[in-house]
């Protein structure tokens, strides 16, 4: 037959399950903070591709209609 846990059992299987679940909560608080970081940089450095092929289309197109290179 088993015993049964006391209320004392009870409360410090609590306890050492909170801390577990603190410290497991700590690290994915910092890893989802340094993926938000990561995507911040991905969407910059995308942002600027975006812009540098437009802008390189856009002065292709104006020196085409200019005249300057011959297409």
């Amino acid at each position: 037959m088993t015993s049964r846990k006391t209320a004392s059992d009870v409360h410090s299987d609590l306890k050492s399950h909170e801390a577990k679940c603190e410290e497991r909560w700590k690290t994915i608080f910092k890893e989802t903070a340094e993926i938000k970081q990561e995507m911040s940089n991905l969407n910059g450095t995308l942002k600027m591709a975006v812009f540098g092929t437009f802008g390189f289309m856009a002065t292709l197109l104006l020196a085409s209609l200019t005249g300057v290179v011959a297409i």
